[in-house]
C-alpha cells in the first residue's frame, strides 16, 4: 500500500483529494473478499466525485459481501509531478492499494476530451496502456459511461466495456469473475474475456479485427470468436422503483462541483432533440414512483447531512408528479431548511412557479436552454419551444424578482446561417428589453452561452460533417460583433477542442495511435480550457499520417459502414434517417411519452418500455396548495426576541483530516448537526445559516488537539444528549471532548484567545547540537524578520513579538519536537510555520521545513482553556 509522504501533501494544492476517509466511505478487509474493483473518472477528484453513475456503482458493489469497490480520479498536475518524482504509483484513496493490485480497473467515460487522462491513469498505475501488452496479474480495464456507443478510437487501450446501464451487469461480470478465479483461472486472461462473451452488455474489443476498403474507409468489424456477437444492445434497467439508487452517498470532505444530495427522478428523455446523443441513448424514460422518491429524500438528507438536493434527470420538469413532489418535499423538509433546485427548467411559466416556490430556502438564477436563435433552426433540431414560451417564462420570472438568467444555445448545427448566428444576439437583447419593460427600469443580466456543435453517434446528425475551427470562429465573431447591450455577457467554447472531440466521437480504431502519440507529447486534462495543447493533437495525427478532417468535417454517406455501429443503444438506422429528412424540412417529431409512438425501435429491441405517471396524475386531478411562505424576519425587528441555548465545545482535528482546509472543516459539522437531528437554530434573513462558530482557523496541514465551537438550539436539550447526537455524527479525525451549556454572556471565542501553544515534528536532518544551537540563537535574539507571502501580497513580520514563551527544542529518537508557544494579540498573531521556516533558514535549525508536521496542543485565554471561560 502506498504511504503519503507529509511534505508531498503539504507541496500541492487541495491535498485532500488524495487522502480519503469521507463520511460513508466504505473501507473493506482484502482478505476477507473475491474481488477488488477499482471505479476511476478520468478527472480530477472535484469532478468525480459529483458523478451520481459511479455512486451508484460504488454502493451496488459494496453490497456484495466478497467485493470491495475503492475510488480513484486523476491526479492534478502538481500532485502528478510529485508522484513521478517520488516513484509513488497511482493509489485507491479507500485502503491506498496501488491500482495495478487490483482485479477491475474501471473508467466512466463521460466524453471523448478525458481519453488522454484514462492513458496516463494506466501509465501512472505502472499498468501497460494496450490490453494485448498486459501480463496475467494485471487487472482487467473495463470501460462504461456515454463514450460506450463509439469506443473504436480507444478500443485498443480497454479489455472490455459494458455497454449501457451497469447496475445489473457490472455485478454479473464480478462475479463471472470470482467463479473464474475460484476455477484456476482457466484460460488466463482469455479465458476470462471468453466467459463474458454470453453476458448482454458486454463488448470485448480484443475478438473483433476492424477492416478498411482499399481506398481506407472503415468497411466492418469482423468477430474472431464463435461467441462475439454482430450487435451488442445496451443493458437496461427496465423498472426504476426496482433498480437501487444511492442509499448512503459519499460526502466528501472538500468542496466539489456538484456538492449536494441528488435525487434521481426518472431516467431517459423522450423531447427528441436531434443532436442529443443522451435523448437516444437513455431511451425509454422510465419515471420512479412518487412515493419511491420521497422515501429516497428522507433517506438522503438523514445519510449525508446535505441542506440541498437537487432533482436530476435529463429532463427534470417532465417528471409526471413534479407539481405533487415539490410540494410534498417542501412540506416535508419546510423546519429542516432543506432547499430544492432543477438542473433543467422547461420553457413555460408551470416551471418558473415551480422554481419561484422551490427557492423560498436559497434564490439564484434560472437557466433556459433555447438551443438556436430563431425558430426556423429550432424546428430543425426538434427543440420545440417558440420564442413567445421563452418571453412569457422570463416576463413570469421577473415579475417574480429574479434578475439573472442565462441562455445556453449551439453553434455550427446543421443547415445554420449567419442569420441563425445573429438571432441569438437578437434573441438575448429582447429578454433584456423585457426586463426594462416589466421593470421600467434596467438591472437584469443575461448571460448566453455558445457550445460548438459535435455531431455524435446514434444521433439523427450522426452523418453531418462538423464546421471547421476557421468557421466556427467566424461566427463567434459575428456573434460578439451584434452582442451590444452591456447587459448581455457573452460566453464560448474553444471551438479547437471541440473539433478534436468531433474527430474521435466519430472515429475507429485508427486514432488509438495519435491518442497514444498525443498522450507521449504531453497531452492531459484536455477538457480544462488552460491545460489543452491543440498543437499537439495536430502533431500527433500529422506524425501518425492521420486526416482529422476526414473524421469531423466530412459528411457521411447513408450507405457507408460505421464503426461504432458495433455498440448499440437499440435505435433502429431507419428512425435516425426519418429523423434526419424532417430535420430538412423542418418538421417537427411529437414526445413519444405523452403522444404517438415515434418507431424509434428501443423498446421492442430492448424489450422494455416507457413508465410515465401522466395518466394516473391527471385523473387524481392534483392542485397545489399554497405552501406556507417562508419567514425571514430581520433581527433588527421589534417584537420577542426568540429563546436559544448556546453551547461550547472543546473538540479535535486529527491527523484523518489534517488536509482539511478550515472551511471544509466547518462544513464537515454543519452536515454532522444536520444528520444528528439536534433542534438548530439558524441566522435571520433571506439566506439562512446554522448557527456554528469556530474559535480560529487552523492552516491547511496542522492537526490540533483543542479547537472550540459554539452552536445554538432552538429547543432546550439535557448536556449528555446533545454530545452523545454529535459525537455519533463526527467522522474519523473529530472528537468531541467537551461539551459545556453557555449561561451568562461571553465575548466571541477568538476575542477570548490570547495564546496558541504548538508542538512540531520533523526529522533531524543534521547533528542534535546544531539543532540545539540553532533554537538558542533563535531565542537569543531580540528581532526576527520574517517574509509573509500570500497570493495577493508580500509583507515582513516581526516574529519575536508574538512569542509568548521561548522555544523549546527536544529529540525523540531521530525527530526533533520544537514547543512553540504564540501569543494571539489585537494587531494579530504568527503561523508556527513561520516560526519553524525562519529557524531553517536564518539560524541553521538542521530539519526541512516542509517536514514538519504540526498539531496545536492547547489555545488558551489567560492561561485556562476556552471552555472552561463558561
Amino acid at each position: 500500500m502506498v504511504q503519503l509522504n507529509h511534505e508531498v501533501l503539504q507541496s500541492v494544492l487541495k491535498p485532500s483529494r488524495y487522502t480519503g476517509g469521507e463520511w460513508n466511505a466504505q473501507v473493506k478487509d482484502w482478505d476477507k473478499v473475491d474481488c477488488t474493483f477499482a471505479l476511476a473518472l478520468p478527472d480530477v477528484y472535484e469532478v468525480g466525485m459529483s458523478n451520481l453513475g459511479l455512486a451508484i456503482l460504488y454502493e451496488i458493489l459494496n453490497k456484495e459481501a466478497n467485493i470491495a469497490a475503492e475510488r480513484v480520479y486523476a491526479p492534478w498536475t502538481d500532485m502528478e509531478a510529485e508522484m513521478r518524482s517520488r516513484n509513488i504509483p497511482l493509489f485507491s484513496l479507500e485502503t491506498k492499494h496501488e491500482l495495478s493490485k487490483f482485479d477491475f480497473f474501471g473508467f466512466s467515460l463521460q466524453y471523448e476530451m478525458i481519453y488522454s487522462n484514462v492513458l496516463n491513469m494506466l501509465d501512472l498505475s505502472g499498468i501497460p496502456l494496450w490490453s494485448k501488452d498486459r501480463g496475467e496479474d494485471m487487472p482487467f480495464i473495463v470501460g462504461g459511461g456515454p463514450c460506450v456507443y463509439n469506443v473504436e478510437p480507444i478500443a485498443d487501450f480497454f479489455d472490455f466495456f459494458i455497454v449501457g446501464e451497469a447496475e445489473e451487469a457490472i455485478v454479473e461480470v464480478s462475479k463471472t469473475f470470482i467463479e473464474w478465479k475460484k476455477a484456476g483461472r482457466m484460460g488466463g486472461r482469455r479465458g476470462f474475456l471468453e466467459r463474458l462473451l454470453v453476458i448482454d452488455g458486454i463488448y470485448v474489443p480484443s475478438f473483433y479485427e476492424p477492416k478498411y476498403t482499399a481506398d481506407g474507409d472503415y468497411e466492418k468489424l469482423e468477430p474472431l470468436h464463435e461467441n462475439a456477437k454482430s450487435l451488442i444492445y445496451k443493458r437496461v434497467c427496465k423498472n426504476m422503483d426496482e433498480t437501487m439508487s444511492v442509499e448512503h452517498p459519499l460526502v466528501p470532505s472538500m468542496d466539489i462541483v456538484h456538492n449536494r444530495a441528488m435525487l434521481e427522478l426518472f431516467r431517459g428523455c423522450s423531447r427528441g432533440c436531434r443532436f442529443c446523443q443522451a435523448g437516444i441513448c437513455y431511451r425509454p424514460a422510465r419515471e420512479r414512483t412518487e412515493e419511491n422518491l420521497k422515501k429516497m429524500a428522507r433517506n438522503l438528507v438523514d445519510s449525508t447531512g446535505y441542506n440541498e438536493m437537487s432533482l436530476t434527470s435529463l429532463s427534470s420538469a417532465d417528471y409526471s408528479c413534479l407539481g405533487r413532489l415539490v410540494d410534498d418535499l417542501m412540506l416535508g423538509f419546510k423546519d429542516e431548511e432543506v432547499s430544492f433546485s432543477l438542473p433543467s427548467l422547461r420553457i413555460d411559466s408551470f416551471s418558473i412557479d415551480l422554481a419561484h416556490k422551490m427557492q423560498q430556502v436559497r434564490k439564484s438564477g434560472l437557466t433556459f436552454a433555447p438551443e438556436a436563435g430563431t425558430q426556423r433552426l429550432r424546428d430543425v433540431i426538434n427543440k420545440g419551444v417558440t420564442e413567445e414560451n421563452l418571453m412569457n417564462a422570463c416576463a413570469s420570472a421577473f415579475k417574480q424578482g429574479w434578475k439573472q438568467v442565462k441562455l445556453y444555445f449551439m453553434m455550427g448545427l446543421p443547415t445554420e446561417t449567419d442569420e441563425d448566428v445573429i438571432g441569438i444576439a437578437k434573441l438575448a437583447k429582447k429578454v433584456v428589453d423585457l426586463y426594462t419593460e416589466i421593470k421600467g427600469k434596467r438591472g437584469v443580466k443575461v448571460t448566453v452561452s455558445v457550445s460548438c456543435f459535435v455531431p455524435k453517434p446514434y444521433t439523427p446528425f450522426q452523418w453531418f460533417g462538423q464546421l471547421p475551427i476557421e468557421e466556427f470562429q467566424r461566427r463567434q465573431e459575428l456573434l460578439k460583433e451584434h452582442i451590444t447591450d452591456r447587459a448581455i455577457t457573452f460566453n464560448y467554447h474553444d471551438a479547437r477542442l471541440s473539433v478534436i472531440e468531433g474527430v474521435f466521437a466519430r472515429g475507429d480504431r485508427r486514432l488509438a495511435k495519435v491518442l497514444y502519440q498525443a498522450w507521449q507529447d504531453g497531452a492531459k486534462f484536455d477538457g480544462w480550457t488552460d491545460l489543452y495543447q491543440h498543437e499537439t493533437w495536430l502533431k500527433a495525427m500529422e506524425k501518425c499520417g492521420i486526416d482529422g478532417k476526414y473524421y469531423s468535417q466530412r459528411t457521411r454517406n447513408f450507405n457507408e459502414a460505421l464503426p461504432w455501429a458495433i455498440t448499440s443503444p437499440g435505435v433502429n438506422t431507419e428512425f435516425l434517417l426519418r429523423e434526419w429528412h424532417k430535420a430538412m424540412q423542418a418538421a417537427l417529431t411529437e414526445d413519444c411519452r405523452r403522444g404517438k409512438c415515434s418507431a424509434c425501435g428501443i423498446c421492442p429491441n430492448l424489450g422494455v418500455h416507457v413508465m410515465d405517471y401522466a395518466k394516473e396524475e391527471a385523473e387524481r386531478g392534483y392542485q397545489s396548495p399554497e405552501l406556507p411562505a417562508k419567514v425571514h424576519r430581520d433581527p433588527k425587528d421589534s417584537g420577542r426576541p426568540r429563546t436559544l441555548y448556546k453551547y461550547r465545545a472543546e473538540i479535535t482535528k486529527g491527523e484523518d483530516l489534517r488536509y482539511v482546509s478550515h472551511l471544509d472543516y466547518a462544513n464537515i459539522f454543519i452536515r454532522a448537526f444536520k444528520r444528528s437531528g439536534l433542534p438548530m437554530a439558524y441566522s435571520e434573513g433571506f439566506n439562512h445559516h446554522m448557527k456554528v462558530a469556530f474559535a480560529s482557523a487552523l492552516s491547511l496541514g496542522v492537526t490540533s488537539e483543542a479547537e472550540y465551537m459554539e452552536f445554538e438550539l432552538l429547543k432546550p436539550v439535557c448536556q449528555p444528549e446533545v454530545f452523545d447526537k454529535l459525537k455519533a455524527q463526527l467522522p474519523p479525525g473529530i472528537e468531541l471532548k467537551e461539551l459545556r451549556e453557555v449561561k451568562t454572556k461571553q465575548k466571541a471565542m477568538m476575542a477570548q484567545a490570547d495564546e496558541a501553544r504548538y508542538a512540531a515534528y520533523m526529522p533531524l536532518r543534521g547533528e542534535w547540537f546544531l539543532a540545539q544551537a540553532a533554537v538558542k540563537r533563535y531565542n537569543e535574539a531580540k528581532e526576527v524578520q520574517f517574509q509573509r507571502v500570500t497570493p495577493k501580497k508580500k509583507r515582513d513580520i516581526e516574529l519575536k513579538k508574538y512569542m509568548k514563551q521561548a522555544v523549546k527544542v527536544s529529540l525523540e529518537g531521530n525527530t526533533l519536537v520544537l514547543a512553540i508557544d504564540i501569543a494571539i494579540t489585537d494587531s494579530g498573531s504568527v503561523k508556527p510555520s513561520e516560526v519553524i521556516a525562519a529557524l531553517v533558514e536564518q539560524f541553521d535549525l538542521p530539519a526541512k521545513a516542509a517536514e514538519a508536521r504540526i498539531t496545536r496542543t492547547a489555545m488558551l485565554s489567560n492561561g485556562k482553556r476556552l471552555v472552561e471561560l463558561v
